[in-house]
């Protein structure tokens, strides 16, 4: 395949809203040293995403704009400066704006290889978007800190959701009796994923309904964050990724309160990617935006109330 000198991308020049973004003709960028070239075939929007286009994570690193924004993405290898990777090769893949790599909202990405794995037959680079960000975001709290396994309770808030539906299923699949929190619309859906115990928020009071849990995993924070500790018998383990406001300090000495830092290395998303394969996990892609329409995918992304992963595709 013929590398062409330039591309579409969006940018952004400065933090804000949606409105900022601006579709721009720019350099295709090289792979450098530890890193492959994509030819980018869909796109995944976080919450991280707009979070760090409004200006939430400059405390970890400035953007340099103009700046193209977006983590996870799919792609085929179109260069490759390391071992085990080749041209033709599909991958799933995540930049890493704090080491200095441009976002994944372009025709072509340089990312890191140590971000990035190959997609195994059977499971579509949609599907495999589910796996990137929102599903290494639940790997790390119900697999890694929660050590998840049968004969637990195991509690997910916002279980509809990107991340909350993957940790519903990994809770299941390790052999915990699962709760999760949704709103009325979702209570079929999130029991679907393999929810032992549906609670809607709207009209359950989840610490009645659920306690006593091990492992409680929050992705909202807040009051719900502060309620939540009142469900964790001795020795459990609330954790949670994106929940703001939240106090790290809990109000009980026999629990623990840890935040996940979610770190999408090539481990991780194999192994995710594995259990999709063999149909132990399920990517839940419930929305689907073509290229033109990204900042549509951003502002469906920030009702807070998304179900699933949303994606974006790149012609």
């Amino acid at each position: 395949m013929n590398t062409p000198k330039t591309m579409q991308a969006w940018c952004v020049h400065d933090y804000g809203k949606a409105d900022k973004f601006v579709l721009e003709e720019m350099p295709v960028p090289a792979a450098g040293e530890g890193s492959l070239l994509l030819k980018v075939t869909a796109i995944g929007v976080n919450p991280v995403d707009w979070k760090i286009r409004e200006g939430g994570h400059r405390r970890m690193y400035e953007l340099k704009f103009p700046a193209t924004l977006g983590r996870d993405c799919t792609g085929v290898v179109i260069e490759s400066r390391v071992p085990g990777f080749k041209p033709g090769d599909r991958v799933l893949a995540v930049s890493d704006q704090g080491r200095g790599y441009q976002g994944a909202h372009a025709s072509y990405a340089a990312v890191p290889a140590d971000f990035a794995t190959k997609i195994p037959a059977g499971v579509s680079d949609e599907e495999a978007l589910a796996f990137g960000v929102a599903g290494t975001s639940a790997w790390i709290p119900i697999v890694e800190m929660g050590k998840v396994g049968p004969g637990m309770r195991v509690l997910v808030q916002a279980g509809a959701g990107g991340v909350g539906g993957i940790a519903v299923q990994l809770a299941r699949h390790l052999g915990a009796e699962v709760f999760a929190t949704c709103g009325p619309k979702n209570i079929d859906y999130v029991k679907s994923l393999g929810a032992h115990r549906v609670i809607d928020y709207s009209k359950e009071d989840f610490v009645q309904v659920a306690t006593p849990c091990d492992v409680i995993f929050d992705t909202i924070g807040g009051d719900t964050h502060k309620r939540a500790f009142a469900a964790l018998k001795p020795g459990g383990l609330q954790v949670r990724v994106n929940a703001i406001p939240v106090d790290p300090k809990p109000p009980r000495d026999d629990v623990r309160s840890e935040l996940a830092n979610v770190r999408c290395t090539a481990e991780r998303m194999a192994s995710q990617l594995e259990l999709a394969a063999k149909g132990i996990l399920k990517a839940q892609i419930t929305q689907r935006f073509p290229y033109a329409q990204l900042p549509a995918a951003y502002l469906a992304s920030e009702t807070g109330h998304a179900r699933g992963k949303i994606i974006v595709t790149v012609p």
